[in-house]
C-alpha cells in the first residue's frame, strides 16, 4: 500500500475527556491504523486533563507509527474557526473528521483508504453511520443514503444532497490541499463550516460517498456551542436553543447563497426547500416535549426565515403543541422509515 493515501483523523476537540478517551481507544481497533491522530483542544476548562490522557495513550500510538498531534488553542476560537484549524493543520493528505464524543468503526480507515482509491478525482467525501447512545454495537438506528458507494455532483444529482451528506461532521473526509485553498472567515459562526467544504465540492468533482458504516455518532451529549465569540451571542452551552438553530440554518442558506454565486448556479432554492421540508423533521423531532411557549418560538424564528411556509413544518408544529411528549413517539415511526 505505498501509494496509498495518507489519512489523519482531526479531532475538534472541547471537555468530554471520557468521550475522547474512547474514541482514541478506537483508533487501535482498526484494521489499517491511520498515519495520525490530530486534536485541536479549543482552551476548555477540562484542557489538562485532556492532555493528560492523550498523553496516555503516545507510547500505544508510537509502537503502531501513529503520529499523535495534540495542540492546546490559546484562546476559545469556536467550532467553525477550529474545524478548520483541524482539517489545514493536518500532515496528511486527507482529514477524517471526528467529533470528539463519536468512535470509528474497525473498518473506517480502510474503507476510506479503499474508496479514495477507486475516486482519486474525489476531494469531499460522506459515509453511512450508526446513531448510538452508549454502546456503538448496540445502535439506536442507522443513517444511510444509499446502499452502494456513489458521488452526488452537479448537473447529475440534486443540491439537497450537500446537506444530507454533510450535515452531521462525524466521519466526513476533506482532502487537506482542496480545504486549504479554499480557506475562508466568511461563514465562522454558523457552525457549518464543512456545508461550505461540501457545497464546494459538489459544484466540482463531486461529494463521494461510502455505503457501508464507518463511524458511530453519539445521539445523547447535549451541544457545546455558545463559548466563543462567534457564537456566545445566539447558543447556549448544552442546548439547542430556537435561537441558535435559526442561527445555523440561516448560515446554510448564507453558504448556499455565497457558493452558487461564486459558480453561478443556484444552491439556494433547493437547499432552502430542503431545510423547510425534510430536515424540519429533526428540528422539530428536538423540540418533541417541549413547551408550546418553546415551540412558538421555534416557528417564529423559522418563519423569520421563510422556513415555515409548507404543510410539513406545520405538521410538525401542531404534533409538537398537541402531543406534547408523547410526540416522540410519533418521530420514532417516522424515522424508522426514513433510515
Amino acid at each position: 500500500m505505498g501509494n496509498a493515501a495518507t489519512i489523519s483523523v482531526v479531532i475538534p476537540s472541547y471537555n468530554r475527556v471520557q468521550e475522547l478517551q474512547e474514541l482514541l481507544s478506537s483508533v487501535l481497533s482498526q484494521e489499517v491504523y491511520p498515519d495520525e491522530v490530530l486534536i485541536c483542544e479549543d482552551n476548555s476548562p477540562d484542557k489538562i486533563n485532556i492532555q493528560n490522557m492523550v498523553d496516555s495513550f503516545r507510547s500505544e500510538y508510537e509502537n503502531n507509527k501513529i503520529k499523535l498531534t495534540f495542540i492546546i488553542n490559546e484562546l476559545n476560537l469556536g467550532y467553525d474557526k477550529n474545524l478548520r484549524k483541524c482539517i489545514e493543520s493536518a500532515s496528511c493528505e486527507w482529514a477524517l473528521i471526528m467529533g470528539n464524543d463519536d468512535l470509528l468503526l474497525p473498518n473506517a480507515i480502510s474503507e476510506v483508504k479503499g474508496y479514495i482509491a477507486k475516486n482519486p478525482q474525489i476531494n469531499f467525501i460522506s459515509r453511512t453511520f450508526l446513531r448510538f447512545n452508549h454502546d456503538v454495537y448496540n445502535p439506536i438506528g442507522l443513517s444511510s443514503l444509499s446502499d452502494k458507494d456513489s458521488i452526488y455532483k452537479w448537473g447529475a444529482s440534486e443540491p439537497k444532497m450537500i446537506f444530507r451528506t454533510a450535515g452531521f461532521v462525524g466521519g466526513l473526509i476533506v482532502n487537506v490541499p482542496f480545504a486549504r485553498s479554499l480557506h475562508t472567515e466568511e461563514f465562522d459562526g454558523s457552525l457549518y463550516y464543512q456545508i461550505y467544504l461540501a457545497a464546494s465540492a459538489f459544484i466540482g468533482a463531486g461529494i463521494g460517498y461510502i455505503s457501508r458504516p464507518i463511524i458511530g455518532g453519539r445521539a445523547d451529549n447535549p451541544p457545546m456551542f455558545g463559548q466563543a465569540a462567534d457564537d456566545k451571542e445566539v447558543h447556549v452551552p448544552g442546548s439547542y436553543t430556537a435561537r441558535g438553530r435559526a442561527a445555523m440554518w440561516r448560515g446554510v442558506l448564507t453558504i448556499a447563497k455565497s457558493v452558487g454565486a461564486a459558480y453561478n448556479v443556484d444552491l439556494y432554492t433547493p437547499l432552502k426547500h430542503e431545510l423547510t421540508t425534510r430536515q424540519s423533521f429533526h428540528i422539530f423531532e428536538m423540540n418533541a416535549g417541549q413547551s408550546i411557549k418553546v415551540n412558538k418560538e421555534l416557528k417564529q424564528e423559522l418563519s423569520a426565515l421563510g422556513l415555515m411556509s409548507h404543510p410539513v413544518p406545520l405538521m410538525f408544529y401542531f404534533l409538537n403543541c398537541t402531543l406534547k411528549s408523547n410526540a416522540r413517539f410519533i418521530y420514532k415511526a417516522i424515522r424508522k422509515v426514513m433510515q
